[in-house]
């Protein structure tokens, strides 16, 4: 959401995940409209404090309680009308310093001037403008949660900042780059919202908060625009029958291999690579599990003498006709290339990170998760080639919410970065 600041911003491709399911395009759910809203019970900005929005749509209030409200937050206005849109249910907050914090609303459907729920056969809603703010190398960033129990996620898969994750029936989308997406809120910028469509609902759950590692608190606010927009290739980021995917620098060459699981279903197989702002196109095609072909283990040479940036990952078709994608591998410009410096991304994890490292010698490192008490929660090991390595580590959805530390430790250097596990 929009602060009161002008920065320059930085395009960045971001890696997201969320399930997608078969759905009717043609359906025409009602566009609600909310507006006017009113404290019914409750102390305002607290709690179970209510509010009832009039007329949301023909013969419909809809009442909105706080029924959660965690970390250094405080709400400013149940919706902000001074910008945005004002048939958006817009919610404004501040954010203090060094804090995360977020609300959570539950928005009931009743039947207009009562407190009766009147269901509704199809729901469309979109989170917009999730954006954030970046000052001196630290960022504020936003994130939404919406959980109509299930239904179906849409963002743009060909070029966002954020990641969006399914968290049991609810859709989370979190800004990951920290920039300031435009000065307004927009419902073309498809980069920083996605939207949500679920079935037979009366009562939801919309979840609106911060990652604040700014040095001094932030005014905020929400958007939740009641209608579904139009991505591009939209699609799932989930892809269930691969086992592995890493690669690495070979002088003027990037080696990617990767590995299907023992029982998977795929049937085609395609190394995706992007160089420019938003678009993957094919570099190669494999068939399998087709004419008593198994093969599992990959491996595929690609040339980089221009030493620019570049990112591969992996789209899979299974025998159902579904389409998944895998983790981006990310290979940066030869003079951005650090040794001895670690990435890890995304930094809000939900349950895998990719790691990217630049390697004096070829060498077996050790990855720890260790908490921020020092335990150790997780160890593997992975066999690092000379050069810039970019492999994944999964088994972060099996941690308790909190911060931990990545740790790459080889027998010359030790790396580490902060994630979080949500």
């Amino acid at each position: 959401m929009k602060t009161f600041n002008r920065l320059r911003i930085t395009k960045a491709i971001l890696f997201c995940a969320a399930t997608f399911l078969q759905v009717d395009l043609n359906a025409q759910p009602p566009v609600y409209s909310f507006k006017n809203p009113v404290l019914v019970s409750g102390t305002n900005g607290q709690v179970n404090a209510e509010y009832r929005f009039p007329n949301v749509y023909t013969g419909v209030d809809a009442r909105v309680r706080i029924v959660k409200k965690s970390g250094g937050i405080s709400l400013v206005s149940i919706d902000r009308t001074i910008d945005g849109y004002p048939e958006a249910f817009q919610p404004e907050y501040q954010i203090n310093s060094s804090s995360n914090g977020y609300f959570e609303f539950m928005i009931t459907f009743v039947k207009a001037g009562t407190t009766l729920p009147r269901e509704q056969n199809t729901v469309d809603v979109s989170g917009l403008d999730i954006d954030g703010t970046t000052l001196s190398g630290k960022s504020l960033r936003e994130f939404n949660r919406i959980d109509m129990g299930g239904g179906i996620c849409h963002f743009n898969l060909d070029y966002n900042e954020i990641a969006v994750t399914e968290i049991g029936s609810a859709f989370e989308a979190t800004n990951v780059t920290g920039n300031l997406y435009g000065t307004l809120v927009d419902t073309a910028a498809s980069a920083v919202m996605y939207s949500v469509r679920s079935y037979n609902v009366d009562t939801f759950y919309y979840r609106v908060g911060s990652y604040n590692a700014l040095t001094y608190s932030m005014p905020r606010y929400a958007s939740l625009y009641f209608k579904r927009f139009n991505y591009p290739n939209m699609g799932v980021l989930s892809a269930t029958n691969l086992e592995s995917f890493k690669g690495v620098e070979e002088g003027n060459n990037i080696r990617l291999t990767w590995n299907l699981t023992e029982a998977n279903t795929a049937t085609d197989v395609i190394l995706e690579k992007q160089t420019g702002e938003n678009t993957f196109s094919e570099v190669i095609r494999y068939w399998v599990n087709v004419d008593g072909n198994r093969e599992r283990s990959f491996s595929y040479l690609d040339s980089r003498t221009d030493g620019k940036s570049v990112r591969y990952r992996l789209k899979i078709v299974d025998a159902s006709g579904k389409t998944g994608y895998s983790n981006i591998l990310y290979f940066r410009d030869s003079e951005s290339v650090t040794a001895g410096k670690l990435n890890v991304y995304p930094t809000i994890v939900n349950d895998a990170v990719t790691i990217n490292c630049n390697m004096p010698v070829k060498e077996t490192a050790f990855v720890h998760v260790m908490d921020m008490s020092g335990r150790m929660m997780r160890r593997e090991s992975v066999s690092l080639e000379k050069g810039n390595n970019s492999f994944r580590v999964q088994g972060f959805d099996r941690l308790q919410r909190g911060n931990y530390m990545v740790v790459l430790t080889t027998g010359s250097m030790k790396l580490s970065q902060i994630v979080i596990v949500r």
